[in-house]
């Protein structure tokens, strides 16, 4: 089988582009042949080693010969209806922007998680106002027009690949047909060199992530003003919100209790992880699955996190940690004071966490997963 990946950047830009990466990676090596169709104008030769044929217009499918192509990002809905029409095509889809017009799926005003399909709620919670990105006035206006035809668009694709059930309910609700939506989780190749730590008995709480308001850091700092202890935070990431973070910090009298680390390499975060007696992921937004918790819970840390998008399929309350309501910043608080003052319970939780992340998010169990998908996309066009 002849894997074709359509994506439009060829470089380690972000997690996307590592997970394109790594699956391409991980079915070469099982000896299947990958390509990769982008539009990138720089495109970057380390990215590109891994794929057999690459290129940016036809002649790279017709060089390549594809068996299937497995969509990732891909804005024009025209493309995606023509390639889908011409080849056994599946999509996997990475976060909100097929189904959601601010790409967020949380209101701007309420900032509550929105469960609901594109159409009516968009324009009465106000999510058709969106930041200009240039131009004289500070907003823009945009409609769902563009949502509803990026859902027509996949109407021939033979399957949809979301990482969790709270993606596959979103797709659903949209109108794409159950049928053919899998769950596949996005395991980078990167977690099989996550190793379990002992216990910490540190109090210390670990926050790794990019600091967007999307993310939570806000929330997260809310809860830890009410934690009772002698406790210290950790915030590891960079983001546009990271300001208005470090100034909330300081308005709640918690600043000389954390330490905002900036970016930090991957390779150097398994120092972090081993201080931390708990790892946090307060995100506003529905994770479409949240690979920084897995990436904890491997290293045997307890996850501490709001109950949204994806979390619930590998977090389990009281089991491989502990799961607050959405935006619940008391409920948050109250998990982390209670993880913090019993460091017996926050090792259980740890250990059986790596447990689950071993039984079923392993790279090779997942990449074998997407490839029965792959082959069910090319048995179903013909």
């Amino acid at each position: 089988m002849r894997v074709l990946h359509v994506h439009e950047r060829a470089g380690f830009y972000g997690g996307v582009e590592q997970i394109l990466h790594d699956i391409a990676a991980g079915l070469a090596a099982r000896g299947l042949p990958q390509g990769l169709l982008h539009a990138d104008p720089s495109p970057r030769p380390d990215y590109l080693g891994v794929f057999a044929e690459t290129g940016t217009d036809e002649a790279a499918i017709e060089r390549f010969r594809p068996d299937v192509l497995l969509l990732h990002k891909l804005e024009d809905p025209a493309r995606v209806a023509d390639l889908a029409a011409r080849f056994p095509t599946a999509r996997m889809v990475h976060d909100h922007d097929l189904v959601c017009p601010r790409r967020h799926k949380y209101f701007p005003i309420s900032q509550k998680v929105c469960d609901k399909p594109a159409g009516r709620a968009c324009y009465t919670h106000l999510c058709f106002v969106q930041r200009a990105p240039s131009g004289p006035w500070p907003i823009a206006l945009k409609g769902t027009a563009d949502v509803r035809a990026a859902i027509a668009a996949h109407a021939k694709v033979r399957r949809l690949i979301v990482g969790s059930r709270w993606m596959r309910d979103e797709l659903r609700i949209n109108g794409l047909p159950p049928a053919r939506i899998r769950i596949v989780p996005p395991v980078p190749q990167s977690l099989a060199r996550c190793e379990q730590q002992p216990p910490s008995h540190s109090p210390e709480v670990l926050y790794v992530g990019q600091v967007i308001r999307g993310k939570g850091v806000d929330l997260l700092l809310k809860a830890l003003a009410q934690v009772p202890g002698d406790w210290h935070a950790t915030i590891v990431g960079t983001g546009n919100h990271l300001p208005a973070c470090k100034a909330l910090a300081v308005k709640l009298d918690i600043a000389h209790r954390i330490t905002f680390t900036g970016w930090v390499d991957h390779a150097a975060l398994d120092d972090y992880y081993a201080r931390a007696s708990v790892s946090v992921v307060p995100s506003r937004w529905p994770e479409p699955f949240g690979m920084v918790g897995i990436e904890a819970m491997a290293r045997g840390r307890p996850v501490a996190a709001f109950a949204v998008g994806g979390i619930p399929d590998w977090l389990d309350h009281g089991i491989t940690g502990l799961l607050a309501r959405e935006a619940d910043t008391d409920a948050l608080a109250q998990n982390l004071a209670r993880l913090l003052a019993d460091p017996e319970l926050a090792g259980m939780l740890g250990k059986r966490a790596a447990k689950r992340v071993r039984e079923r998010y392993s790279p090779d169990a997942c990449l074998a997963h997407l490839t029965r998908v792959l082959q069910e996309a090319v048995a179903d066009a013909g």
